[in-house]
């Protein structure tokens, strides 16, 4: 039956027609992300598959096209991976209270966001979650893309109540900062971090820059790090 509905409208699924939809497919996926690495590197096996599609039915306008397309990806992708290795590009910003325009503005803006990682975060500032802790924004470009909050504790200990990255931004690249360049500004050698996730991507994330699961409760795995 499906056969005969494609047939009646005159569609033809040729090997090189499939080619062309995994392309299409690809570059439509590309232009839905948020992550400016994962668009960059989805878009540019796209344009490889669409390369291959134009070498099939014979097309120069889809092989130019696309072909700038690779050589602009290309160029962006190794831009990036040349500034993981660029500190001056990132800067930290310490808030000096909880009554700060700016985190107030944040945390307002990012909070249903910041709840998807945390389901149990509280953005009242006064009583919530954050209450008492000290916070610190990473700055890229001057532009703050990430609030870290944590508490100190006893014997060199410091939970990370909060560690958030806009969309546009969350390459790993912040915790690499934070962990290099910040940490030694608020802990001494030896202190540890504790954290927590209660959902798979934050959880990965957390194992992705180091830390190691040391418990569960429910839907909550504890985590720690030491420097």
């Amino acid at each position: 039956m499906w056969e005969t509905f494609i047939d009646s409208i005159g569609l033809s699924f040729h090997p090189r027609e499939i080619i062309g939809i995994i392309g299409t497919l690809l570059v439509s996926a590309s232009l839905c992300m948020k992550h400016i690495k994962g668009l960059r590197i989805v878009n540019l096996a796209g344009s490889v598959i669409f390369i291959i599609y134009g070498i099939f039915i014979n097309s120069p306008s889809i092989l130019l096209l696309n072909g700038f397309s690779i050589i602009v990806n290309s160029y962006y992708l190794l831009q990036i991976k040349y500034e993981t290795h660029r500190t001056d590009l990132f800067d930290v910003f310490f808030v000096d209270s909880l009554e700060n325009d700016v985190l107030q503005r944040f945390v307002r803006f990012h909070g249903d966001d910041m709840c998807r990682f945390n389901p149990s975060f509280d953005p009242n500032l006064q009583t919530g979650t954050l209450a008492g802790s000290e916070c610190c924004f990473i700055l890229r470009e001057t532009l703050p893309v990430s609030l870290v909050a944590y508490k100190r504790g006893e014997d060199e200990e410091i939970t990370i109540l909060m560690d958030y990255v806009i969309p546009a931004y969350r390459d790993f690249k912040n915790a690499q900062f934070f962990f290099t360049n910040v940490v030694n500004r608020i802990a001494s050698p030896g202190s540890v971090f504790l954290a927590r996730g209660e959902v798979k991507a934050h959880i990965s994330y957390l194992k992705r820059i180091g830390f190691i699961e040391t418990g569960k409760e429910g839907r909550i795995i504890y985590f720690r790090k030491a420097i």
